[in-house]
């Protein structure tokens, strides 16, 4: 198929209207955190009219110049919109699509060559490579980014690996009563499709105010151990372990009476055990 038709293809793709989704709530794990050092924020579009404050995120680069992505949000949403269309799955199956384990893995930096060509398209390859999954149905998301320099094999694993979740629709409704039962997936160094998900459940107990749980895959443990719950802001915070090195964990609740949860797992230095996970409840 002619490049003319990956344009028509992109140039095509739109999206339905979404009921707008207060209260946004978010978090990242950037391993380097220097102002001039590339890295990923976490937030809401704010700059396309269709997705105006949907979760996004962001790829800050201070020394980027010219038409260029970086610096610029973007909708989760959109990207999954881009993703799902026929002609980009057929055309740029190397580029962007969800893989068997519901993960969408977007290798930015391979977006080289022809890509320049299409008229107006800012240049997409010093994103880098992003890798991410929705919670449920809501507008809520988490995965991983590294910073891979553009036209890097596949598989390149990057730098300033980073963990994040981004959503809408915080809970403004916690129970104080009662516990919940979460079943969670985590995404760990998500370098290629088709990479091993962690798997795992996180009970709440909204009267104590406590959080704890585990997933787990092959060769990797995450613990959430005890974290506390703050109920005003439908958040959790505290203590978190991997392969019983331990680090910290923030996270939110999302949706009517904590539907849904997502958060990471943090371990500053041993950034290669940073994880992000979310899920919904399923039981008390």
């Amino acid at each position: 198929m002619k490049l003319s038709k990956i344009i028509l293809a992109l140039g095509a793709v739109s999206a339905a209207s979404f009921v707008f989704a207060a209260n946004p709530a978010s978090y990242a794990t950037n391993s380097i955190k220097a102002a001039n050092v590339k890295h990923l924020e976490t937030g809401v579009d704010t700059d396309t009219p269709t997705y105006i404050d949907k979760a996004a995120i962001k790829i800050v680069d201070s020394t980027a110049k010219g038409n260029v992505a970086n610096n610029k949000p973007v909708a989760f949403a959109k990207m999954d919109k881009v993703a799902k269309n026929p002609a980009v799955r057929a055309l740029a199956s190397g580029v962007i699509g969800k893989d068997r384990n519901g993960v969408t893995v977007a290798n930015l930096y391979r977006m080289t060559g022809v890509w320049h060509l299409i008229p107006g398209m800012p240049d997409h390859s010093k994103l880098g490579r992003l890798s991410y999954a929705q919670v449920g149905n809501l507008d809520v998301y988490f995965g991983d980014w590294s910073n891979v320099a553009p036209s890097a094999a596949v598989g390149t694993k990057g730098t300033n690996y980073t963990a994040f979740y981004s959503g809408t629709g915080r809970t403004t409704n916690l129970p104080t009563t009662g516990t919940a039962t979460y079943t969670v997936k985590g995404i760990n160094q998500y370098h290629t499709q088709n990479t091993a998900l962690l798997n795992g459940t996180l009970k709440a107990d909204f009267g104590k105010r406590t959080l704890n749980g585990e997933m787990k895959r092959a060769g990797l443990n995450v613990a959430i151990n005890n974290a506390t719950i703050n109920t005003a802001q439908a958040s959790f915070e505290g203590k978190a372990t991997a392969n019983k090195v331990a680090g910290t964990t923030h996270g939110h609740f999302f949706g009517n009476q904590g539907a849904a949860i997502a958060g990471v797992a943090d371990f500053g230095l041993n950034h290669a055990y940073n994880t992000a996970f979310g899920g919904t409840k399923t039981g008390k």
